[in-house]
């Protein structure tokens, strides 16, 4: 027997799931690979409800991924290259130094065409 869940959409739903296009791992997977992939919906599963933005530390991410930080450093690469982070930068702390970075996720409905890199 299935149960539905009621989504609340002015409060935004926080029940354990994340939701990407039907498309996505059809057509990004095979583009950018598992690695970039995870990556991307793990920004995705910070971004509860209509949020675009996430800041998870590198470290948080290695962590949850299971990979190390300069992998996630290069996954993150691809990521911006391809346009999916749409930008990236760090958020500073009350005493002025840098505490973690911020990233712009474009939602997965909203992915540029996965032929192209953003530069091209």
């Amino acid at each position: 027997m299935e149960r539905e869940i009621e989504y609340n959409e002015r409060k935004g739903s926080r029940t354990g799931f994340t939701m990407i296009h039907k498309d996505f791992l059809g057509n990004w997977l095979r583009v950018i690979g598992p690695g970039p992939t995870m990556l991307y919906l793990q920004l995705l599963s910070y971004c509860y409800g209509k949020k675009t933005h996430a800041w998870p530390s590198v470290g948080t991410l290695a962590k949850n991924m299971g990979v190390t930080k300069n992998s996630v450093r290069k996954y993150r690469k691809v990521l911006i290259d391809y346009g999916l982070i749409e930008k990236m930068y760090k958020r500073k702390s009350a005493d002025g130094s840098y505490q973690t970075n911020v990233y712009q996720i474009v939602r997965s409905e909203d992915l540029p065409d996965p032929g192209q890199k953003e530069d091209e």
